[in-house]
């Protein structure tokens, strides 16, 4: 038995009445699927999780139609980007993005060592995160998959666009964050 099944394997034994590939399936990509969710998504626990549940339950209904030639990582992440469209589209509101001192998007010195740098890297942090809030959702979604080091080319498959449209939302992304930041400093 193999330590590290490709996930086509997986599949293909959970299709075959395996409940426990399936499980491998799921915590291979639960991690992932979550802090993808939970960047698009800030602060809104209930709303992720119940999207969260929502896009395994869609996948299991949806394996016996996996098309194998697909990665199932840019899969699993384009029905979750659906479903959070649809969820933007149904309560007709921008996402907040909210950025604790845990979970800043840039690597922030210590500031325990000079306890004054606390204050501005609290205010840096609140100024990325309205920064961030300002970008349009695609080019939004591409810089949080990138912070999560997701590959272009899967980026590019779960907006179901060209990898050089991915990469042209990234560049106009830091752009557009660069020149929010400059208008503050």
């Amino acid at each position: 038995m193999m330590d590290n099944p490709a996930d086509q394997v997986l599949i293909d034994n959970y299709l075959a009445g395996s409940n426990a590939d399936f499980d491998l399936l799921y915590e291979r990509y639960k991690r992932q699927l979550y802090a993808y969710l939970h960047r698009m998504l800030p602060g809104q626990h209930a709303v992720i999780d119940d999207i969260f549940q929502q896009v395994w339950i869609k996948v299991i209904a949806k394996l016996p139609v996996y098309q194998h030639s697909n990665k199932f990582q840019a899969w699993l992440m384009r029905i979750a980007h659906n479903m959070t469209i649809d969820f933007f589209r149904r309560s007709k509101k921008n996402a907040t993005v909210s950025v604790d001192n845990e979970e800043t998007l840039i690597q922030l010195p210590d500031c325990r060592e000079m306890p004054w740098t606390e204050l501005c890297m609290n205010e840096l942090s609140n100024a990325v995160a309205n920064a961030l809030e300002q970008l349009p959702v695609e080019q939004k979604e591409v810089f949080l998959m990138r912070q999560d080091k997701i590959s272009f080319k899967v980026i590019a498959k779960i907006q179901q666009c060209s990898i050089n449209t991915a990469l042209g939302r990234m560049q106009y992304a830091i752009k557009n964050l660069r020149k929010e930041l400059d208008a503050l400093y």
